[in-house]
């Protein structure tokens, strides 16, 4: 029970600090100012979290979690129907769900003290290792992409993603976004177009 309690509140914590930093911005989240957003005394916060690099690792893991939640439609559809449809795959992977999971200018704020964290950087490794390898769970289970490199797949794709929403972030106008998200939504089809192409001709 003391260990669900305990855990619990971390996980009320880290909310509240996401919460702030996307209101004020991470810099200027202060330990004191999350005990105030809780309502709890900043002593508390600090016997969970002595720190706010610890704040950060958590927030971390709060992100995989949060993004973990793109491909809950896609296995949920997996488990129906037993293969994996490019065009459900590729639209999850491109959606502005990510957005509303968690906000974007939280996640380059933590991003940024890879740079000066190695701690940070591993974990941050650790969140896109774990989406690749979540995604390549997801082919490995499909009767024709499970017959060819899933991993260097799963790879490829997220290279495309990655890039994409870096660049994305930087577009204002509504126009110009939807035409540079087909192009790279297009890329993705084209590798999961070519990647069964090849199956199938191997397979003959």
């Amino acid at each position: 029970m003391k260990t669900t309690i305990r855990e619990e509140r971390k996980k009320e914590i880290i909310r509240g600090f996401y919460d702030l930093s996307r209101l004020e911005g991470m810099e200027n989240v202060s330990i004191a100012k999350i005990g105030k957003h809780l309502g709890m005394p900043p002593s508390l916060i600090m016997h969970y979290f002595p720190n706010k690099r610890l704040l950060v690792l958590g927030l971390i893991s709060h992100i995989l979690h949060q993004y973990q939640l793109i491909y809950k439609p896609i296995i949920n559809k997996f488990e129906k129907d037993h293969k994996v449809y490019p065009e459900l795959l590729v639209n999850r992977l491109f959606s502005r769900e990510w957005n509303l999971l968690f906000d974007d200018g939280v996640f380059f704020s933590c991003f940024a003290m890879t740079f000066r964290d190695e701690t940070i950087k591993r974990e941050y490794m650790k969140l896109h290792l774990k989406l690749r390898d979540t995604l390549k769970s997801i082919l490995d289970r499909d009767p024709v992409f499970s017959k060819g490199d899933t991993a260097l797949l799963a790879e490829k794709i997220f290279v495309v993603i990655e890039g994409a929403y870096y660049y994305l972030s930087l577009i204002g106008d509504e126009k110009e976004y939807n035409r540079k998200l087909n192009i790279f939504k297009d890329q993705v089809f084209q590798l999961l177009k070519l990647e069964s192409q090849l199956i199938l001709e191997d397979s003959e």
